[in-house]
């Protein structure tokens, strides 16, 4: 037979905690619940029930009752069926062996029977019991809620609420600091992107007046390379016709004596 999940189980906690603990458990299952789902809706639902049940001290005992119950009806059930086939296996009769058979299939069937009667009233009573833990359980939940989160609140759906506000300025607070840090990221990427064009211009520049400056030296040293061979050049015609002059002055003379 397969082991029940009792609401013990499902909490996550111990059949004599507290009822601290078991709001603890409680608040931190809801917190770790996932959201969205026919699941999530149930496993909410069953986590709801059970920390309604538990927190009442009258429904809490009368539940470990049932659930001390079943035990019973599950240890009762196996015991008499070890005995029957014990006799059956010594005695060897086989009109006892068919009605031991006989017998423990009926009994296993009341079990049955009773247990699903048990549970059906179990849950028909669980569901037409007034909710008489809501007020000590939406105190607790209000409780940890504000221990938790410092707010303070009037009712549980107000709670939920400002949680559910808290969550959204949360999230976005993460955006807006996640845009500012992108734009400051950005910036600080155009003053690089800036500045090291600046850098580069200014290398370009520097280049450049070089070249320029370069340029004009050798253009004025061109010039005066020319100036000094046209002075040169007008220096030597001046002496060459000189000495033209002095050779004509000189066959003039000779001829006059």
């Amino acid at each position: 037979m397969t082991q029940k999940t009792t609401y013990y189980d499902l909490l996550g906690i111990a059949p004599e905690a507290d009822l601290e603990a078991i709001s603890a458990a409680y608040l931190r299952a809801t917190r770790e619940q996932g959201i969205g789902g026919e699941a999530d809706a149930l496993r909410q639902k069953l986590l709801k029930q059970a920390f309604e049940v538990l927190s009442d001290p009258a429904r809490r005992s009368a539940y470990d009752a049932g659930l001390a119950g079943q035990d019973n009806l599950v240890f009762r059930t196996a015991a008499p069926l070890q005995v029957e086939v014990g006799l059956g296996s010594s005695r060897r009769n086989p009109v006892r062996i068919l009605l031991t058979i006989i017998a423990t299939l009926m009994i296993v069937g009341l079990v049955m029977q009773v247990g699903v009667m048990f549970n059906a009233y179990q849950r028909v009573n669980e569901a037409s019991l007034p909710d008489a833990t809501a007020p000590a359980a939406e105190k607790a939940y209000l409780q940890d809620v504000y221990q938790t989160y410092g707010i303070r609140a009037a009712s549980k759906e107000e709670a939920e609420l400002l949680l559910a506000d808290m969550r959204r300025k949360e999230a976005a607070e993460r955006d807006q600091m996640a845009q500012q840090r992108q734009l400051e990221e950005q910036e600080r990427a155009q003053r690089r992107f800036e500045e090291e064009s600046r850098r580069l211009g200014a290398q370009v520049a520097a280049a450049n007046q070089r070249a320029e400056e370069e340029a004009q030296r050798q253009r004025e040293e061109e010039v005066r390379r020319k100036e000094a061979q046209e002075k040169a050049q007008q220096e030597a015609e001046l002496r060459k016709r000189e000495a033209e002059i002095a050779r004509f002055r000189s066959r003039a003379y000779q001829s006059d004596e």
